[in-house]
């Protein structure tokens, strides 16, 4: 991860392991920010909220005496809290499908799985805050939604003595897709989902030599995307990329890295009508993307394997032979 300019942003760090607070200090250190404060437990961040205004909470889960669960309530709820409606993603080290529940549930804004990568955790940053600077509130919900659920409305961090400028945001490591509500705990397919989206992340980041890991998480992404068109026509997309492009080609990497933002925009989003044409216009620049690698040093590429609604029949004689079939989970 590159050096980036430096930022005003406050960061908060909370976790029990000091090499682990170490690390994350490093980390966002390298990303631009420019104040971080660590802290060993939830009573010490409390302490800490109550004196000052931050811009983001980065939180362990499992921690004595207060654990990340009562520390995000307390964030949420608490008028002791300078600010309620704080960013906050949480890093847990068991990242099953109740923990993540129960994180959105709590009030998280983004959750991760440990160890995680520096580049992944700090696209993660950039999507929570550049998706509060653009309306959207904790919970996932956007300002017009706010009055139909009262437990919704907190006072703004804005408006109060104790009032902080806004800071201003870092440019995002990658292209910022639209923002899009951010799913919580109530609907386990989404969770399983983003769930397979982070082992698809550490893929990417950590390949290994046969790409067994990389294929696996595509297959867990298959399942998890049924009964969602978008995401399985985006997935769709991902796996043809792993069997038809080689490792090596130029571009593969970014080419996965796009469809894993593309998907993990497709899961926070409303699915109405302006959604479902951003998600048309993705998936079919995904495709294009796709087609453009696996054609690269190929003198005869005139079939193509796509399931689009208009996409031709592929032709049995100038079909290309994939490098490797997915294998059977």
């Amino acid at each position: 991860m590159t050096k980036r300019p430096s930022s005003q942003i406050k960061i908060l760090i909370v976790d029990d392991n000091p090499l682990l607070q170490r690390a994350l200090k490093d980390m966002l250190g390298l990303w631009g920010v420019g104040q971080i404060t660590a802290v060993s437990n939830g009573q010490d961040a409390k302490e800490a909220l109550r004196r000052e205004v931050f811009d983001l909470m980065v939180t362990d889960w499992v921690m004595e005496p207060v654990g990340g669960a009562q520390l995000i309530q307390w964030v949420r709820q608490s008028p002791g809290c300078l600010r309620p409606d704080l960013p906050i993603i949480v890093l847990t080290a068991n990242a099953d499908l109740s923990t993540v529940r129960c994180a959105w549930d709590s009030g998280a804004d983004s959750v991760l799985a440990k160890p995680v990568p520096a580049a992944t955790l700090a696209r993660r940053i950039d999507a929570v805050l550049n998706r509060r600077d653009s309306g959207v509130k904790p919970g996932g919900q956007r300002p017009q939604d706010s009055a139909a659920d009262p437990q919704a409305a907190r006072p703004s961090p804005q408006s109060g003595p104790q009032a902080a400028a806004a800071p201003k945001l870092p440019p995002p490591l990658t292209p910022m897709l639209p923002a899009a509500l951010t799913p919580r705990g109530t609907d386990p397919k989404r969770v399983r989902l983003l769930l397979a989206l982070d082992r698809l992340e550490a893929a990417i980041e950590r390949p290994d030599p046969i790409g067994s890991r990389l294929r696996h998480a595509v297959s867990d992404l298959q399942v998890a995307a049924v009964g969602d068109h978008a995401a399985s026509s985006m997935v769709a997309s991902l796996s043809t990329c792993v069997t038809w492009v080689e490792p090596d080609t130029e571009g593969f990497v970014d080419a996965l890295q796009a469809h894993s933002a593309a998907l993990r925009w497709a899961v926070g989003c409303d699915g109405g009508a302006q959604s479902m044409a951003v998600a048309l216009c993705l998936i079919r620049t995904l495709r294009a993307s796709v087609r453009t690698l696996a054609a690269r040093g190929q003198s005869d590429f005139g079939g193509w394997p796509d399931t689009g609604p208009s996409a031709p029949s592929p032709s049995p004689s100038s079909t290309p032979t994939p490098k490797s079939p997915l294998p059977p989970r």
